[in-house]
C-alpha cells in the first residue's frame, strides 16, 4: 500500500488509493444543494500540462505522465454524471492519439471495478454521460458510444445548432444544445447540465479552452491539479500548452483558495525517471457548504 503524506490543512499520513473517492462530491453536490462543477489537470510547476508532439498536436510529457495521478484522475470522474469533453478530443480518438476517456470504466476496462463502485454508490451507469463543447461538427461520435446508452449533449452555437449537420446528428440519445453567438457560453451550458437535466456532479475533461469557458462565467467549484516537481524544457511558448493562458498560475486566480495539498515521494513516471508530486485542490470562494 503507498503512503503519502498530508501537508494542509492538517499533517497526516494517508493511503493513495480512494484518496479522491473519499471526495464523496456526491455528498458534497446534496450539501450545497446544487450542482458541483470540477475539473483536474496534471501539470510541471510553471503549469505546462503538454508539450508540441507534431503540426497542430499536443501531448503530456513522458516526465509528468504517472499511474498515480491517472488512478486519481479515475477516482474522480468515476464520481461524475456526466464529463464536459470537447469535438478536438474526439477527432484525436479518431486518430488513434488520445487516452481513452469513455470506456474504462466498463466490463474489460482498465478501471472496470471504478464501474463496479459507481453501480455500488446507487449510479445507474456504469459510465457518466457525456457532453461535447464544439463550434463545428467536424468530428464523428463512435458507434459504440451512441449505443452505449449514455446521454449525449453536444454544445454549439446557436447558428450550428439548427444546421442540417445538428439535424443528422440529433437523435433520442443525443441532443444538441446552441448555447451562444460566437462561442459556447460556459454559464448556458452549465445552466443546461446541472438546472435543466439535473446533473449533480459535472467533471470537465477537456483542456484549458474549455476551462477559461468555466472561469469565465465563474461555474467552476473544485480545480484539482496534480503539481510533479519538475520543469518542462522549451525555447518557444508556443509549443507548449499551460493551464491558464498568459504565462498565469493557478495560485494568482483571486476565485479560489487551496483547500488541500498531499505529497508524494519517488514517483516514477511514464519515461522512468523519479520525481515528486503535489495533489492540489483549489477551491472556489463562492463554494458553499
Amino acid at each position: 500500500m503507498v503512503i503519502i503524506n498530508q501537508v494542509f490543512p492538517v499533517k497526516r499520513q494517508v493511503p493513495m488509493e480512494g484518496l479522491y473517492l473519499a471526495e464523496r462530491l456526491t455528498k458534497l453536490a446534496a450539501e450545497m444543494g446544487r450542482s458541483v462543477v470540477l475539473t483536474d489537470y496534471l501539470t510541471d510547476r510553471n503549469g505546462v500540462i503538454a508539450k508540441a508532439a507534431g503540426e497542430g498536436h499536443f501531448e503530456i510529457p513522458g516526465e509528468l505522465k504517472n499511474s498515480s495521478d491517472w488512478d486519481r484522475y479515475q477516482e474522480l470522474m468515476a464520481q461524475a454524471d456526466v464529463i464536459i469533453s470537447s469535438g478536438a478530443y474526439f477527432k484525436r480518438l479518431a486518430a488513434k492519439g488520445a487516452q481513452d476517456i469513455l470506456y474504462q470504466f466498463e466490463p474489460g476496462g482498465a478501471f472496470e471495478k471504478l464501474g463496479q463502485w459507481r453501480f455500488d454508490a446507487g449510479f445507474e451507469k456504469r459510465s457518466p454521460d457525456v457532453a461535447i463543447v464544439t463550434r463545428h461538427f467536424d468530428f464523428a461520435l463512435p458507434d459504440k458510444l451512441r449505443k452505449s446508452g449514455r446521454r449525449i449533449i453536444i454544445f454549439t452555437t446557436d447558428s450550428m445548432a439548427k444546421s442540417d449537420k445538428a439535424k443528422d446528428l440529433r437523435n433520442a440519445a443525443t441532443l444538441i444544445v446552441g448555447s451562444g453567438e460566437v462561442g459556447v457560453d460556459g454559464g448556458r451550458m452549465i445552466a443546461t447540465l446541472a438546472e435543466d437535466m439535473g446533473y449533480r456532479v459535472i467533471m470537465m475533461v477537456s483542456g484549458p479552452h474549455v476551462l477559461e469557458l468555466l472561469l469565465t462565467a465563474k461555474r467552476l467549484d473544485l480545480l484539482y491539479v496534480t503539481e510533479a516537481q519538475v520543469e518542462i524544457p522549451f525555447d518557444d511558448p508556443t509549443r507548449v500548452q499551460t493551464v491558464l493562458s498568459g504565462g498565469k498560475k493557478i495560485s494568482d486566480l483571486k476565485e479560489f483558495h487551496l483547500a488541500h495539498q498531499f505529497i508524494q515521494e519517488n514517483v516514477v513516471t511514464e519515461n522512468g525517471s523519479l520525481s515528486s508530486q503535489s495533489f492540489l485542490r483549489y477551491d472556489s470562494n463562492f463554494l458553499r457548504r
